[in-house]
């Protein structure tokens, strides 16, 4: 899987992989404009998306229907270090609470993001030269 990402204004990024497009920026409170969601709230949509998807997914292979899903997932940031202290995932449905949390217990292992954040993960960072042009 890969993803690209070109500056499309002073502040914003215009992100690009397969099939989509979307465009991060970061507030006016930190000098953006505002174009879009900021690195770290993008951060929590991908968890919020993932960890959905995955309740569903078990939903269904235990052919158990989980009904008016939501999840709200909050980020306690630690400034000195620049990044999330804590990440909570909060989730509800109108399912019986007991097969609510069997389920989402299950799903905590589908979950490619929440599994890539509580394991530790290399990130390798590569400077590239820039491709020279050939004038014509």
């Amino acid at each position: 899987m890969i993803v690209t990402a070109v500056p499309s204004s002073e502040t914003a990024f215009t992100l690009t992989s397969d099939l989509h497009t979307a465009v991060s920026d970061q507030s006016p409170d930190f000098g953006g404009d505002g174009l879009g969601p900021m690195p770290s709230e993008l951060l929590l949509w991908s968890v919020a998306a993932c960890f959905g998807q995955a309740i569903r997914y078990v939903a269904a292979r235990r052919r158990q229907p989980i009904t008016d899903l939501s999840l709200e997932v909050s980020g306690v940031k630690d400034a000195k270090i620049f990044c999330f202290g804590e990440i909570v995932i909060r989730v509800s449905a109108s399912s019986p609470q007991e097969l609510l949390e069997s389920i989402v217990n299950i799903a905590g292992r589908y979950c490619f993001v929440t599994n890539s954040l509580s394991t530790p993960i290399r990130v390798e960072v590569a400077s590239v030269e820039p491709v020279q042009k050939i004038p014509l």
